[in-house]
């Protein structure tokens, strides 16, 4: 009735959907990361990393505005 045209269709759309990835935030090479402050563990900043290039955790020198000085942010899981 519908004919092959409808077929297609709905197997495009299947494939679409089984195409897209679940676990994205897991396996992502760039994912988001938080920095929290040393000193007084505030959460400052959301950046993002490479992990091929940093597998380990990141520690940058940033402004935290609670210690009002540039403290060492390390990353937070």
């Amino acid at each position: 009735m519908w004919g092959r045209s409808f077929d297609r269709l709905l197997f495009l759309r299947s494939s679409i959907r089984s195409s897209r990835s679940t676990h994205v935030a897991a396996t992502d090479v760039r994912p988001k990361i938080t920095l929290a402050c040393v000193e007084c563990k505030e959460r400052n900043y959301i950046t993002k990393k490479n992990r091929r290039n940093d597998p380990d955790r990141l520690e940058l020198k940033k402004h935290c505005p609670r210690c009002n000085a540039h403290t060492a942010h390390r990353e937070t899981r």
